[in-house]
């Protein structure tokens, strides 16, 4: 078989997409995206405009750490957290509290906005739900935000009515204040209270006291103590504070001693603080890692080891001694301390002895009065403490805070929502969005062939002619297609006719237009459309040798892609160069051929095959000139096997004798094996898809059953392409830009 003609499958492209291919997904499908815009346009100016105006009222209120005018930590014992003090006051702002105080403030149960379409009553205030759905109400709209680096507070609320909007910021601001003022002086009020019941209870205790000192004089006769029992009191108070120090220095030096009894130069126990000690522990360190690290490389014997070893025997017999010597001191001082503290403790037990044989009432009488000295001068400090809480108590009558009011809320003037232009700029952004989104979506779920680039890319078949797609609206070559009849010229419109059967062929010299693309090339030479299968008629001629491109095949992957009508259509272009063309309609199943050259499907290709019919009955003139066609015939039941006779194969002989091209159209390649049958019978095949029907897989097995059966394919024909694809429609405008 002869190759020339055969183009070379490319390999496939699995590059991704570039940004060009984006654009023009874009481009394609802008109607999407607009259409998306404008909705999303629309609802939001409908939500806006039907969406009640909502006011918010703003306050700004600064809060400040509480000042220690009057100290009373001491009485209270309160533990203060002041890092969280700002924190704490932010969520007070916005606790159900004093949400509850701000409702009772402005009364809020008699707006309709918050209690419904009916006014609350007398037994709806006294239902706990009810109250808490409106605390939940007046939360949801309040919004606290602190202002950075300041102390300043700023609060907002939302509401449908203005007035009650900064009304509400307002009451809050005043029963934050209030709240702050009560939680103040709350303490200072208890502590006050407590004073006054200790100082009365102290008071009962001092004049029982007195009482009881009294009447022990006077019955142990004790009038006034002499000077030796008062100088024999002063030795026992001193003997026995001796006696305690003596006690806590034995105990402290015992504590010493027992922590550092243990040390040894390996063991230096924390306890053991003394400098010398530190330094020859440092020298000490140091000398044993530069022994164990040169004892890594050299053997014992080897005199720098053995210098070093000396300095470090002798570094620890110093840190031994110095320790050794520090541990006696302090064992030497601790039986120091402790034979005092037995001193004294013997000296002490005598005084003691002597003191009660000299008066032991006269002891237990000053003992007595010693007491309610001190229960007295107690009294006299709880006295104080309670003047300072009284002063501290009259304070709360002035109001004194540390919460103020910046700026209180004014009436707000205008909504703050709905924006409306705010709205529909975000409406039209997330339109533009989410439609770029849904065409990209769209596009990757669409599996079907738009492009040249996708025919190369999914078969490796190269494309050798485009067709734009066929409506009313294409009017590239200055007028429509459209077939236009009088009762449509009467009413003035354009429209597209569905009944897509060609004129008669007497018809055919008239000035009506075609009604479809079939025998365009014929009907309509200047247009658009013919210019396209002129393109494909010059692809294929230019793509090799005239003398192997006797015999083609035209097909497609799948059923209604268009390959009847670009055959004809290609047809008629060949013809028109006076070259003797014959059409041979082999679609055995859904022959459309004799539809399109309006003849009558009898005598055809079927009848030669299984009944021998004379050639020259089956030949049949068209009202192209040039142009011969071979009819399928009645449909028979078994189209494969008459297709691959040798019957066939002799017919396309005789015919390639006769004629200068021979196109024959076939059934889809992926239907049924006509197709697969005749195509190694041929000279080439082209292969037609259309343009956002023809699935890419489609396009890829056809591509592979071509290269399973090695059969010789020209290229790929794109069908009904879009010409609003950036690209192809400029390069359709410049060609009939210079065809004008």
């Amino acid at each position: 078989m002869n190759n020339e003609n055969y183009a070379e499958p490319q390999a496939l492209d699995t590059g991704e997409i570039n940004l060009r291919k984006y654009l023009d997904i874009i481009v394609r499908r802008r109607w999407m995206v607009i259409s998306i815009v404008l909705i999303a346009a629309a609802l939001s100016l409908i939500v806006s405009f039907v969406t009640r105006p909502v006011y918010k009222a703003r306050g700004t209120v600064m809060i400040e750490k509480e000042p220690n005018i009057l100290s009373f930590e001491d009485i209270f014992q309160i533990e203060t957290f002041r890092d969280d003090y700002f924190q704490t006051q932010y969520k007070l702002l916005q606790s159900r509290s004093l949400a509850e105080r701000t409702i009772d403030r402005v009364k809020i149960w008699e707006k309709k906005e918050f209690s419904g379409k009916k006014v609350a009553t007398a037994d709806d205030l006294k239902n706990p739900v009810f109250k808490q759905k409106l605390v939940d109400k007046f939360l949801s709209r309040l919004e606290v935000r602190p202002i950075r680096m300041t102390r300043l507070v700023e609060v907002a609320f939302k509401a449908h009515d203005p007035n009650l909007a900064s009304d509400c910021v307002n009451a809050l601001f005043d029963s934050f204040v209030d709240l702050n003022i009560e939680a103040k002086y709350e303490t200072t009020e208890q502590a006050t209270e407590f004073l006054s019941q200790q100082i009365e209870e102290l008071k009962k205790d001092i004049s029982q006291k007195e009482q009881e000192l009294q009447n022990y004089g006077q019955e142990k006769d004790i009038v006034i103590l002499s000077d030796k029992e008062t100088t024999m009191l002063d030795k026992i108070s001193e003997l026995n504070k001796a006696l305690t120090e003596a006690q806590i220095e034995r105990v402290r030096k015992e504590s010493y001693y027992n922590g550092i009894k243990n040390a040894s130069p390996d063991f230096i126990p924390e306890a053991l603080n003394n400098p010398l000690i530190q330094r020859l522990r440092e020298e000490y360190l140091k000398l044993s890692r530069e022994y164990a690290k040169m004892q890594e490389k050299f053997q014992p014997e080897y005199p720098e080891m053995q210098r070093l070893k000396a300095e470090l025997d002798s570094a620890r017999e110093l840190l031994q001694n110095e320790t050794q010597r520090l541990v006696k001191a302090a064992y030497a001082d601790y039986q120091a301390a402790l034979k005092k503290e037995i001193s004294l403790k013997e000296l002490f037990e005598q005084q003691k002895e002597e003191a009660f044989r000299l008066n032991s009432s006269a002891i237990l009488y000053n003992s007595l009065k010693i007491e309610l000295e001190n229960k007295k001068n107690l009294l006299e400090s709880l006295l104080k403490r309670q003047s300072e809480t009284g002063v501290s108590a009259r304070l709360k009558g002035l109001r004194t805070s540390n919460i103020r009011i910046v700026d209180r809320a004014d009436l707000p003037l205008r909504p703050d929502s709905p924006r409306k232009v705010r709205n529909l700029l975000l409406a039209i952004f997330l339109g533009l969005f989410g439609g770029l989104g849904l065409a990209l979506v769209m596009e990757y779920l669409d599996n079907t062939v738009k492009s040249a680039e996708d025919v190369e890319r999914y078969s490796g078949l190269p494309t050798l002619g485009v067709v734009p797609v066929f409506d009313e609206d294409a009017t590239l070559n200055g007028h429509y297609y459209a077939y236009r009849s009088a009762e449509d010229e009467d009413e003035g419109k354009k429209r597209k006719i569905k009944d897509r059967r060609p004129v008669e062929p007497l018809e055919a010299e008239s000035e009506e237009e075609p009604r479809s693309i079939e025998l365009i090339s014929h009907f309509a030479p200047d247009s658009t459309f013919a210019e396209s299968y002129r393109s494909l008629r010059t692809a294929l001629l230019l793509s090799g040798p005239l003398s192997s491109l006797k015999s083609l095949i035209v097909t497609s992957p799948l059923p209604n892609e268009g390959k009847s009508v670009t055959i004809s259509n290609l047809a008629v272009s060949l013809a028109q160069m006076e070259k003797k063309v014959l059409l041979v309609d082999a679609d055995l199943r859904r022959p459309k051929q004799h539809r399109i050259f309006n003849l009558k499907n009898h005598d055809g290709l079927s009848n030669y095959l299984t009944m021998g019919l004379d050639l020259t009955r089956m030949i049949k003139t068209t009202l192209v000139p040039s142009l011969y066609f071979i009819n399928s015939g009645p449909v028979p039941p078994n189209p494969a096997e008459l297709l691959g006779s040798d019957r066939m194969k002799g017919l396309l002989e005789r015919l390639k004798a006769a004629f200068d091209f021979i196109l024959i159209d076939t059934p889809p390649i992926l239907s049924v094996t006509d197709s697969q049958v005749l195509g190694r019978m041929v000279d080439g095949l082209v292969l037609v898809v259309q343009a956002d029907r023809t699935p890419k897989e489609a396009l890829r097995q056809s591509r592979e059953i071509i290269d399973l059966l090695q059969l010789k394919t020209y290229g790929v024909v794109i069908n009904a392409l879009n010409l609003d694809n950036r690209g192809y429609y400029h390069r359709h405008y410049y060609r009939h830009y210079y065809r004008k």
